[in-house]
């Protein structure tokens, strides 16, 4: 059975590496990668997700913008996604506590992915959780 995976990622650069390293992952795995929320919803509630990624400010150029968590919150309140591994991709540091316990993330990915060994274990764990 396919696996799919949803990214919602702003930087272009990021949201093509992320998907690239989940696809290379398996064979069964579909990525769907978006820069904006309108379409990612439309993508999950058309498709059963198994894990998001998801990036904490997908609009930079906007004041306190935390339009990423907004998104998961919503995830989380649907009961189809309840239990849905979602690992956060930010620049910002600190946050992460918080967010593993108010939004019962998986894990998140620090920006940039330099050369990626970290992110890519990260993305190999959380690949492997959903085909168990």
């Amino acid at each position: 059975m396919r696996k799919k995976v949803l990214i919602l990622e702003d930087m272009e650069t990021t949201r093509t590496a992320l998907k690239r390293i989940v696809e290379s992952c398996d064979d069964a795995i579909t990525a769907y990668a978006f820069s904006e929320v309108g379409p990612a919803l439309a993508c999950m509630m058309e498709n059963h997700i198994d894990l998001f990624f998801v990036d904490i400010i997908l609009k930079p150029q906007v004041a306190n913008d935390f339009s990423g968590i907004k998104f998961a919150e919503y995830v989380r309140q649907q009961e189809e996604y309840f239990g849905v591994d979602i690992i956060f991709v930010t620049s910002l540091i600190g946050l992460e506590a918080e967010l593993l316990r108010k939004i019962h993330c998986y894990d998140y990915i620090e920006k940039p992915l330099g050369d990626g060994k970290i992110a890519i274990s990260k993305i190999l764990n959380a690949i492997e959780a959903i085909q168990s």
